[in-house]
């Protein structure tokens, strides 16, 4: 099962280069860092496009390392103390 990914974790964007998740779940957190969710954005403004088909907040999928952006990206690390199918 990949890692859950939180705000501040990395991104490759084939277009802008190198950049952060920028926005997550304001009510949920792991190790004091919001949870992201798809939808969110990242420093490039490329929003999170895949997700966990079985874990939602707010009826958004979260994300987990491997999945994708809306410019073409991937989520590239995360938090491996939760790991999410």
């Amino acid at each position: 099962m990949p890692a859950i990914v939180l705000l501040g974790h990395n991104h490759h964007c084939p277009t802008c280069g190198p950049t952060t998740v920028d926005s997550g779940a304001d009510s949920f957190s792991v190790n004091g860092r919001a949870i992201a969710r798809v939808g969110d954005t990242l420093g490039c403004g490329a929003r999170i496009t895949s997700g966990s088909p079985s874990m939602t907040i707010g009826g958004h999928a979260v994300a987990r390392v491997g999945d994708t952006t809306d410019h073409g990206g991937t989520l590239e690390n995360g938090d491996a103390s939760w790991l999410v199918d």
